[in-house]
């Protein structure tokens, strides 16, 4: 019996592996094709940058106006530079550890759109996350405290909205027990909603720009509050 189980513990190990290597070969062909670019190589940086324009238009809470072909940044997380979650899922250092990374991730971003010709016309920068049910307000206040607008993704409603955002939901998980397993825990694939982030370029030069010292000091308050 125990010879058996053994057997059956390598076989789940070897599946895992190649499970795994699948999922990262896929992610890096997305970001390949999406033109996905990592804007700082400073140890800590949790953030990548793909450039693309803006599928319908929206107002942002500083009086930013984002209409439909705007070019526009969208942030993605470099996954393999996570904070890694114990076994027991996110706690209070894990918290503080993200909110740190994040905050000095987005200095690095904020210095790179201030300096690359190529984003030069870009208005604002977002990123999608998935969140579940019952994380979404403490979602909510992070993204604020950061300076970001958290917006329902647009046509989450409807029917096609929904189909896409099944599949998209199916694919954030398959990066997670990839890079990430412990956060699974409480991220069942129906109780995932998808919600954007956005903040406009002047409002993320103001803040990561110009007051670093300030985003230091915010990035190590708890962010469990």
């Amino acid at each position: 019996m125990s010879h058996g189980q053994g057997g059956w513990g390598r076989l789940k190990a070897c599946l895992g592996v190649i499970g795994r290597g699948f999922v990262q070969s896929i992610d890096f062909l997305l970001r390949r094709a999406q033109g996905v670019r990592e804007f700082s190589q400073r140890e800590g940086c949790i953030l990548r940058l793909s450039l693309g324009r803006a599928g319908m238009g929206q107002a942002l809470s500083d009086g930013t106006v984002i209409r439909a072909g705007d070019p526009v940044g969208q942030i993605h997380l470099w996954n393999e530079r996570l904070p890694l979650m114990g076994r027991a899922g996110a706690d209070l250092a894990w918290a503080r550890a993200f909110r740190f990374q994040f905050a000095r991730s987005l200095e690095e971003l904020a210095a790179y759109v201030a300096h690359e010709p190529s984003l030069a016309e870009v208005k604002a920068v977002y990123g999608e996350m998935a969140f579940a049910l019952a994380d979404l307000e403490m979602a909510r206040r992070f993204a604020q405290r950061m300076g970001f607008d958290f917006l329902e993704r647009p046509g989450a409603a409807s029917a096609r909205g929904r189909w896409a955002q099944f599949w998209d939901n199916l694919y954030t998980l398959m990066l997670i027990w990839t890079y990430n397993p412990a956060s699974l825990r409480g991220k069942a694939l129906g109780q995932l909603r998808r919600y954007q982030l956005w903040i406009s370029r002047e409002k993320l030069l103001a803040h990561y720009a110009r007051n670093r010292g300030k985003a230091n000091a915010s990035a190590s308050e708890d962010a469990m509050d």
